[in-house]
């Protein structure tokens, strides 16, 4: 529902994603009330948004909560109470015909006899070796894993995902995101499956009812200064002023999580923050979703490194919560981040595929399908992003502007991050 604007407000907040909600939030419980919160969309939570379509909750692909600060748990416990579910992950890697358990780099045992002592020799080789610096992705990838499981996974896998090869590519991102094992324990997956939990993934957390989108909805009502179907067109700081929906807002502060190339588009820029821009680049991922008419068993997602597989991951809906599907059906998403010129045709080639791989089966009646495009997906590590965001966010933080999240910082994030991020702004306005 929308809400009529306020036309001056002492923090504007550009985006009603998490982020954004979360800065809000934090501002409210605060007691600082004047702030206003715009987001386009006729709903709230942005990419953590849900949505229901014939009895079915589907996401913006998998968004699944990893929380590992104290809190951040606290908060979604206290924002979601008894609507709140600890799941174990059960996620794998399509490779040689049949599903190995992920991590890759963890469970050689799964693999292909020859496969399995490239990945092992490469593994004792770079084990050996001094690497403290790696100048790329590729190097940091072949320094941690060796040269067999770079060509058997992380090369293929990482530059379908990214478009981008990971020579081309920092490994600024890595942090938590990439199971490093040590020597011994990629030694002893050769014998047996890893009993370590790996990766900050391997367990997550999931709203038993509402998708995703329920954290979102449970921020949002704690945030009474909204305004929805809000796109703001320009940014002036000089005069401090937001033209919203062809309104003028006067603002003391203001608190961006849109795509930071996009906030610089809009706003009245110096030449070298335009020219930083256009250094950034992203990728574009689309969704496929869809139902079938059976309950299959139950699993989360699979990786898919092959170059002539159309999609790099597959994931079960409907696994997160049963509350995301009727009774004896099962939904699922499939991304990409191929370009896409005919989704009709594409999305044929890929239930195709599907069934060739055995995750549907030929007889099964699809209940419905539909695509949900990505525009701005995962801001891409390059070469240049460090130096262009620095200084982009430079400029913008001398003239009161407080980016924040995946897109405002232009960086590879979760939603713990998020949420984290916005209390920390608030704390910063306060």
């Amino acid at each position: 529902m929308k809400k009529s604007p306020i036309l001056q407000t002492d923090v504007l907040i550009l985006g009603g994603g998490l982020t954004g909600l979360s800065v809000a939030f934090h501002l409210e419980q605060a007691g600082h009330t004047d702030y206003l919160l715009i987001e386009k969309n006729n709903f709230f939570g942005g990419l953590c948004a849900s949505h229901e379509k014939d009895g079915f909750i589907f996401d913006y692909s998998g968004h699944l909560l990893h929380l590992r600060d104290p809190y951040a748990l606290t908060l979604v416990r206290r924002l979601l109470g008894k609507n709140l579910a600890k799941i174990k992950r059960e996620a794998f890697i399509y490779f040689d015909g049949k599903r190995v358990p992920f991590p890759f780099q963890a469970n050689l045992w799964a693999l292909p006899a020859k496969v399995q002592k490239e990945c092992l020799d490469g593994a004792l080789k770079a084990a050996q070796s001094a690497c403290t610096k790696p100048k790329d992705f590729q190097q940091w990838c072949r320094c941690a894993f060796g040269e067999g499981i770079y060509k058997h996974f992380m090369l293929p896998y990482n530059q379908k995902l990214w478009q981008t090869h990971p020579r081309q590519m920092t490994c600024d991102w890595c942090g938590p995101f990439v199971p490093k094992p040590d020597i011994s324990q990629i030694r002893q997956s050769v014998r047996q499956q890893t009993r370590t939990p790996m990766g900050y993934n391997h367990h997550f957390y999931y709203p038993k009812q509402g998708g995703c989108g329920a954290l979102a909805q449970a921020l949002a009502c704690r945030v009474p200064n909204t305004w929805l179907q809000a796109t703001v067109q320009k940014i002036d700081f000089k005069k401090k002023e937001a033209t919203i929906n062809g309104k003028k807002i006067l603002f003391k502060r203001l608190v961006n999580t849109l795509p930071l190339k996009e906030l610089v588009r809009i706003t009245v820029t110096p030449p070298s923050v335009q020219q930083a821009a256009r250094l950034l680049k992203h990728t574009t991922v689309h969704v496929l979703n869809f139902a079938i008419n059976r309950r299959i068993e139950p699993w989360h997602w699979i990786y898919f490194p092959q170059d002539q597989v159309p999609f790099y991951r597959v994931g079960v809906q409907s696994s997160f919560s049963t509350h995301n599907a009727p009774p004896d059906t099962t939904s699922f998403y499939v991304e990409t981040s191929e370009k896409i010129t005919d989704f009709q045709a594409s999305q044929k080639a890929i239930f195709q595929d599907l069934i060739q791989k055995g995750i549907i089966k030929k007889q099964d009646k699809i209940l419905l399908s539909f695509w949900q495009s990505i525009p701005v997906a995962y801001a891409i590590y390059n070469k240049d992003r460090a130096s262009a965001t620095h200084k982009i966010l430079h400029w913008l933080s001398k003239n009161q502007c407080f980016c924040a999240g995946r897109y405002g910082l232009w960086e590879y994030s979760f939603m713990e991050r998020s949420l984290l991020q916005g209390r920390e702004i608030a704390e910063k306005l306060l």
